[in-house]
């Protein structure tokens, strides 16, 4: 693989790398809400004014959302380093009977034809289900968070960002494969 293409696969991966270190907050909320709920309160913190996201308090709810958010971003964000770093779901018993040549091209057509077009459809409809968040100023119905257009929008995001390493992966191994190189060390 060239080095300008490691290179931008890298440079996609960056928001995974920072989004992982957001697993000790998703640990430390969930302990917290866990031993809340557990003592039966709900309400943590209250205040007059609304902040945005966290609206008029800070609850028990509110730590849930949370944990859904953090979680969100790990999984959407995760999956663009896990497939630079090909540590997605595979068909291994088929792969391991092919040659690297075979292998490289199931990757590079896999790119090319079923994860670009899944990408795009997800960030197509993922940008409307994000725009009507916004519209309707979508919040938590149980007193969690406000603003639910902003994790929303982390799926376009995310899949426009996973389609772009697909690509950038699917030129990248078309190189490889026009100089004859059959290595599938992408990172």
């Amino acid at each position: 693989m060239p080095v300008f293409f490691k290179h931008v696969m890298a440079v996609l991966c960056w928001p995974a790398r920072w989004v992982s270190w957001l697993t000790l907050p998703l640990i430390v909320t969930i302990l917290v809400s866990v031993v809340l709920a557990k003592m039966g309160q709900n309400s943590l913190l209250a205040w007059d004014n609304p902040i945005p996201v966290l609206g008029r308090g800070l609850t028990v709810n509110s730590l849930f959302d949370v944990q859904w958010y953090i979680f969100a971003l790990l999984v959407l964000f995760g999956g663009v380093w896990a497939l630079r770093d090909d540590r997605h779901v595979s068909v291994d018993f088929l792969s391991l009977m092919m040659s690297p040549r075979q292998r490289l091209w199931v990757r590079m057509l896999g790119d090319l034809f079923f994860l670009l077009p899944f990408c795009v459809i997800i960030a197509w409809y993922g940008w409307n289900f994000a725009g009507v968040a916004w519209r309707t100023a979508e919040a938590s119905t149980q007193g969690g968070l406000n603003s639910r257009w902003l994790i929303k929008a982390v799926v376009p995001l995310s899949f426009g960002m996973l389609a772009l390493l697909g690509l950038t992966r699917a030129i990248g191994t078309a190189i490889q494969l026009a100089k004859g190189d059959l290595t599938e060390d992408i990172r």
